[in-house]
């Protein structure tokens, strides 16, 4: 499967509790021949509270990099946030390194969506925290991936949110199928998955497994249990931002 060498599992590191938990997920993309990952902002806003880590070549590696979120105002919390977004430009040198176990995805299976309305089925893909475990030789992490239909108007309009910016997805927790089975499972929580990748499948691959198919259009933040639906921001979002991170030289990163 290509898509999965893409989505890589973030940790944190703190000194109280002294642990290392993993926290959310990052897409690795390759963005005119620079190496970013692609996240939520509340996972880069853990920084304040520790070191966020990736597996590399060398193990559970601080991330290097030139970090960039939408910072808000102090009466606005994060989670008020619509498009939590944050980006982080790595050095070329942790690139090579993470390049170990993962591969950056190549623009070529992204997509600019004018409006997530016109999207049909929807996949999103990261790590479940509740799935990472501490082993001997270090943390394991689950890949998963969850599927459903694509919001309409009605529910961008109930959740003040644009289509041109965000994505809305259905899907419920208590009416999850396993797609090798058919029959009825219970998903882990999305709690980690924050930062995964959106994918959207064309028509005619609604309930494909060619994973070479579907395109990247957003990155995961949300999901509203009660209401069943995810949220993700889309990839329009990115570009704006890592557009303004060029002018400014990414910090120096090279």
């Amino acid at each position: 499967m290509e898509v999965d060498k893409s989505i890589v599992p973030i940790f944190i590191k703190t000194d109280v509790p002294k642990r290392i938990v993993q926290i959310g997920t990052a897409v690795f993309v390759d963005l005119n021949n620079h190496p970013f990952l692609f996240t939520a902002a509340h996972v880069t806003d853990d920084m304040e509270k520790g070191t966020l880590l990736v597996p590399t070549a060398n193990g559970l590696t601080e991330i290097d990099g030139y970090t960039a979120f939408i910072d808000l105002p102090p009466e606005i919390a994060r989670a008020d946030d619509t498009v939590d977004m944050a980006y982080i430009r790595l050095s070329s040198k942790f690139a090579c390194e993470l390049c170990h176990h993962f591969l950056p995805l190549l623009q070529t299976k992204s997509q600019l969506v004018a409006s997530s309305e016109e999207l049909g089925v929807v996949s999103v893909v990261g790590y479940p925290a509740s799935k990472s475990k501490k082993k001997p030789d270090g943390f394991k992490s689950e890949l998963y991936y969850f599927r459903g239909v694509a919001a309409q108007k009605e529910t961008y309009d109930s959740l003040k949110l644009c289509p041109m910016t965000s994505s809305i997805i259905h899907f419920s927790m208590k009416r999850t199928v396993n797609p090798s089975t058919d029959e009825r499972m219970t998903p882990p929580s999305p709690n980690g998955m924050s930062g995964g990748a959106v994918f959207a499948w064309p028509a005619g691959y609604e309930t494909s497994t060619d994973w070479t198919v579907p395109k990247l259009v957003g990155v995961f933040h949300t999901y509203k249990k009660k209401e069943g639906l995810m949220i993700g921001s889309n990839l329009i979002n990115f570009l704006g931002a890592t557009a303004l991170g060029e002018m400014k030289g990414f910090g120096g990163v090279v």
